[in-house]
This record gives C-alpha cells, sequence and structure tokens, in this order.
C-alpha cells in the first residue's frame, strides 16, 4: 500500500462516518485513485493494496465496506450502492500443493460493477467477476463468476434467481440450475 493510501486511511478515521464526501473525493483522487465528486464513501471504507479504482457519479460506499487488491481495476460505476460490510477481493493465490504454503503466487484480476447495481449487505465480490448493469445482489452472497444485467442474484456460490426484461417490464424467476425460466409479470 502506498504512503498516500495509508495516509488517506488514516485521516478519514477521524472525519465523522457520513460526512466530507467531496473532501474524500478529492483525498482519493490525491491517492492516484479516480473517484466524482459526488461519490459519497463513508469513512470506515478502507482501501488496501496498488490497483487503478474508478467511482462513479452519485454511487454509495457504505461502512466498514473492504476494498482489495493488487495490479488491477477495480471499478464501481454510476448510481451504484454498497451496503455495510461488502468485500471486494480482487486478489487470490494459485494453489501450489508442492510448496510449504497452499497459497502459492499471488494475483489480482479486475472487478466491474456496472451503473445502478445494488449490493446488499456483507456480501463478497471475487476477481475476475463483473456485475450487470441494474443487478441486485442479495445480502451474504459470495459472487465468483459474471452476473448478467437486469439480474437479482444470491447464494454462496451467487446465482441469479430472476431477471428483468426492460422492454415487456416483466421479471422472470428462473427455476433451476439449467437457468428455465417463467414470466412473472
Amino acid at each position: 500500500m502506498s504512503l498516500k493510501l495509508f495516509l488517506y486511511n488514516k485521516i478519514v478515521s477521524i472525519i465523522p462516518e457520513t460526512r466530507c464526501y467531496q473532501f474524500k473525493a478529492r483525498m482519493l483522487g490525491y491517492c492516484g485513485y479516480s473517484v466524482h465528486y459526488s461519490a459519497r464513501i463513508v469513512s470506515s471504507v478502507k482501501f488496501i493494496g496498488a490497483f487503478d479504482l474508478f467511482v462513479g457519479e452519485d454511487t454509495f460506499i457504505g461502512h466498514d465496506v473492504f476494498v482489495a487488491g493488487g495490479n488491477c481495476m477495480i471499478s464501481i460505476g454510476n448510481a451504484c450502492d454498497l451496503a455495510p460490510r461488502v468485500n471486494l477481493v480482487a486478489g487470490s493465490h494459485e494453489i501450489d500443493m508442492a510448496g510449504a504454503h497452499s497459497a502459492g503466487k499471488g494475483y489480482s484480476r479486475d472487478i466491474i460493477i456496472e451503473d445502478g447495481v445494488w449490493i446488499g449487505a456483507s456480501v463478497t465480490v471475487l476477481g475476475g467477476v463483473r456485475i450487470g448493469r441494474k443487478s441486485v445482489i442479495a445480502a451474504g452472497s459470495t459472487v465468483t463468476h459474471d452476473i448478467p444485467p437486469y439480474a437479482i442474484a444470491a447464494g454462496i456460490p451467487c446465482r441469479v434467481i430472476k431477471t428483468w426484461d426492460p422492454s415487456s417490464q416483466c421479471w422472470y424467476e428462473v427455476e433451476d440450475a439449467n437457468n428455465d425460466a417463467t414470466i412473472a409479470c
């Protein structure tokens, strides 16, 4: 972690949780991140690692959110809402059964959260994942693979349970693992 990011995490810990949003955005810009000034980042959010960060307009990042990664990009679109205790963890390790540690060589993969996404409390999003526009991730889920746009997804691992069709204005419920769907207008 850079000295600038270390200082950011220390300074914001003394700022009231839900105040001074533009100041926090400007400080993150000083750290090399791209954060829109209308983004609302709560003071208890922790950023750890050397990754490229993009946060769009009118996005809210809630209490105790943890964002970590290495050489990768973490992008959170416009009008997104991340509830308390969301974890965005872009890094992992190769499994090494020959070495002393099972956690072998480390790597990081991008996390892309498209516009309008709502991520519920205590969700973990792992590296290499794209969450599509206007999707909702249910509280407590673990997102290990891409989620399509206009979907509601839940579980460990997270899977799509409903999709929204903007043209028909109908929800389609996913009934089983084969992704068979029924209409629920």
